[in-house]
C-alpha cells in the first residue's frame, strides 16, 4: 500500500538526493565547477581526483548521507512496510543521478546505493562494499569494482530469499549503475579506462 505520506517524502528524498555535493565542494575548494574538470561526473571518485583525497571523502560521505537519511526516516516513518521505504531510497538515489540543480545531470549513484543499502540491508553491502574494494585493489579500476556491487545486490538478495519488492529494487539499481557507466564500459573495451595511480586519460 502507497501511503500519502510516501507521497510526500519521496520528492523530498529526491531533492535531499539532488544536494550537488561535488559541485558545491569544487566551488569551496578549489573554485572551481567540478562538471568541467576530471571525468565531470560529480561523484565521489572525480572529487578524490580533481579535489584531492579530504574533500573527495566528503563528497563520499555527504553522498551517502543522502540516500542513507531518508530511507531511515522512511523506515521510521513505514515501520515494516518494505514498499513505501524503497520507493523513498529510490527516490534519493535518483535525485542524486539526476540532480534537479544541475539541469538533471549528477552521479552514478554507488555512494547514494550504499547510503541506502546500509539501512536497508546493513549486513549484505558490507560484504558488497568489500567485494566491490577487493575488485578495485585488484584490478585498480573504480568502475570495475562500482558495477560489480551494483550487480551483486539483486543476486545477493535473490539468494538470501528477499521480498519481490526488495528483489525489484535491486534489479533496478543494477541497471541503472550498468547503464550510467555505459562510457566506462566503452574505456574498458578500448583499454583506456583511467585505473588508480595513473594521470587520468583525457
Amino acid at each position: 500500500m502507497i501511503y500519502p505520506a510516501t507521497l510526500a517524502l519521496i520528492p523530498l528524498a529526491y531533492l535531499l538526493g539532488s544536494f550537488p555535493s561535488a559541485y558545491v565542494a569544487g566551488k569551496l575548494f578549489k573554485k572551481i565547477d567540478i562538471t568541467q574538470h576530471g571525468s565531470g561526473n560529480v561523484g565521489g571518485t572525480n572529487a578524490i581526483r580533481v579535489l584531492g583525497v579530504g574533500p573527495g571523502l566528503l563528497v563520499g560521505v555527504v553522498d551517502i548521507s543522502k540516500a542513507l537519511l531518508p530511507t531511515l526516516w522512511a523506515q521510521q516513518l513505514f515501520g515494516g512496510n518494505a514498499l513505501p521505504t524503497l520507493l523513498v531510497a529510490l527516490g534519493a538515489i535518483l535525485g542524486h543521478n539526476y540532480s534537479v540543480f544541475l539541469r538533471f545531470k549528477g552521479g552514478k549513484g554507488i555512494a547514494t546505493t550504499i547510503g541506502a543499502s546500509v539501512a536497508l540491508f546493513p549486513q549484505l553491502v558490507f560484504w558488497l562494499v568489500l567485494l566491490g574494494v577487493a575488485v578495485i585493489a585488484v584490478t585498480r579500476y573504480v568502475s570495475v569494482g562500482s558495477m560489480l556491487l551494483v550487480t551483486a545486490l539483486p543476486v545477493a538478495l535473490a539468494l538470501r530469499g528477499a521480498s519481490a519488492p526488495e528483489v525489484a529494487f535491486g534489479a533496478m539499481l543494477a541497471v541503472l549503475g550498468i547503464y550510467l557507466h555505459r562510457s566506462n564500459i566503452q574505456r574498458l573495451l578500448a583499454v583506456t579506462e583511467n585505473r588508480i595511480g595513473k594521470k587520468k586519460q583525457l
